[in-house]
C-alpha cells in the first residue's frame, strides 16, 4: 500500500511586546485558517501591559513563552528554538494572516520540499481603511523578469538578494523558513536590536544561501499604526543603510553585488539627509554629509550650506526653507 506523505508541519511564531489591544485579532486570524498551523507560539518580550492576560484567554490553543525584554530578534529566536514544526512562519503581533495562508503555503511546500524559505505578498491597512494595492504591484515593472511562474508562486527567483536591494518587496510577517535552515544560519542577529529594518539582515542571509520561493497572492495584512516602528522613516532608512554596510562587509556572496550595494547606500543616505534636514536634526544631517559622495544639485548644496551655519543663523534660515512644506 502506498502511503501518502504527512503534510508539512508549519509552526507560527508571534513575538509580542505591549500588544494587548491588537494581538487578539492576530491570534483570531491564525486560528481561523482553513488548514491549521501545527502550533501557535506567542513569545512575550517582557510586556508591561495585559498582553499575557489576552493570550491566556486562548487556553491550550496557543503556547505561551515569556522572557525579560530583549528585543524582537532574540524573541523570534526563542520562539523558533521552542518550535517543533518542519517550517516556521513569523507574524508580528499586530498583523493578520488571511484564512487560506496555511493551506496555500502547505500545498506548495508538500510539492516542493526542497524550498528553504518562502516570502508572501501583502497589503497594508490602518484604522481607517485597507489599502487595495498589494506590495508586488508597487514593484518596478521588470522586478520579476526572468522568474519562473508556477500558478501563484515564483520559483526559483534568480538574484533575489539583488532584487531586494533594488526594491524591498518582502516582509517578516508571513515569512516561512525551514526550521533546520534557520538553525544552520544561526537565526536572527541580536546585535541589531532596536534599529530600523533589523530583520532584513537575516533575510539577506536567507536570500544568499537558500532556495527561496515567493507567493504572489497577498495573504498577509500589515497593520500601520502609531505604535509600529515601520512608520518611522528616519529610523527605517538609517537602519537600512547600516544593514547594507554590514552585509557588504560580512555576508558571503555580497561582494559580487558591491556596485549595486554602494549605489543603494548612497541613495538611501541622501534620503536620510533629506529626512534629517526636514526635521531640523542638523547633527544627523552633518554626520550623513560626511559619508555622502559629492552631489551638485542646487537644493542639496543649499541644505549642505545651512547645516554648516552657526546655530543662531541656522534655525531662521532653515525655517525659511520649510515654508510651504507639508507638516
Amino acid at each position: 500500500m502506498i502511503r501518502t506523505p504527512a503534510p508539512i508541519r508549519i509552526s507560527l511564531i508571534i513575538p509580542a511586546y505591549n500588544r494587548a489591544s491588537l494581538i487578539g485579532a492576530t491570534l483570531d486570524a491564525a486560528l481561523a485558517q482553513t488548514a491549521p498551523f501545527h502550533e501557535i507560539i506567542v513569545v512575550n518580550d517582557g510586556s508591561t501591559d495585559d498582553t499575557a492576560a489576552v493570550v491566556a484567554a486562548y487556553g491550550d490553543r496557543v503556547r505561551y513563552l515569556e522572557f525579560a525584554n530583549r528585543g524582537v530578534q532574540a524573541t523570534r529566536n526563542s520562539g523558533v528554538a521552542a518550535a517543533t514544526g518542519d517550517y516556521i512562519t513569523l507574524c508580528d503581533s499586530d498583523d493578520l494572516l488571511e484564512p487560506a495562508f496555511v493551506e496555500t503555503m502547505q500545498a506548495w511546500l508538500n510539492k516542493h520540499p526542497d524550498t528553504d524559505a518562502l516570502y508572501c505578498n501583502f497589503r497594508t491597512f490602518d484604522a481607517e481603511s485597507a489599502h487595495p494595492e498589494d506590495k508586488f504591484a508597487q514593484a518596478p515593472a521588470n522586478y520579476f523578469d526572468g522568474v519562473q511562474e508556477h500558478g501563484d508562486f515564483l520559483y526559483p527567483v534568480p538574484d533575489i538578494y539583488a532584487r531586494s536591494i533594488r526594491f524591498q518587496a518582502f516582509f517578516s510577517s508571513g515569512f516561512i523558513v525551514r526550521r533546520a535552515f534557520f538553525h544552520a544560519l544561526k537565526g536572527y542577529n541580536t546585535n541589531f536590536k532596536g534599529i530600523g529594518s533589523e530583520d532584513w539582515e537575516f533575510s539577506m542571509r536567507v536570500m544568499l544561501a537558500g532556495k527561496v520561493a515567493v507567493c504572489k497572492q497577498p495573504l498577509v495584512k500589515i497593520r500601520k499604526h502609531r505604535g509600529n516602528t515601520s512608520r518611522d522613516n528616519l529610523r527605517q532608512v538609517r537602519g537600512t543603510v547600516h544593514i547594507l554596510q554590514y552585509s557588504l562587509a560580512n555576508h558571503a556572496g555580497a561582494a559580487a553585488h558591491r556596485d549595486l550595494i554602494m549605489r543603494s547606500i548612497s541613495r538611501r543616505q541622501l534620503e536620510l539627509f533629506d529626512i534629517a534636514f526636514a526635521r531640523g536634526d542638523f547633527d544627523l544631517a552633518r554626520a550623513v554629509l560626511m559619508q555622502l559622495a559629492p552631489l551638485h544639485s542646487l537644493r542639496f548644496v543649499l541644505k549642505k550650506a545651512i547645516c554648516k551655519l552657526p546655530a543662531l543663523l541656522r534655525q531662521p534660515v532653515w525655517r525659511l526653507t520649510q515654508l510651504g512644506s507639508p507638516a
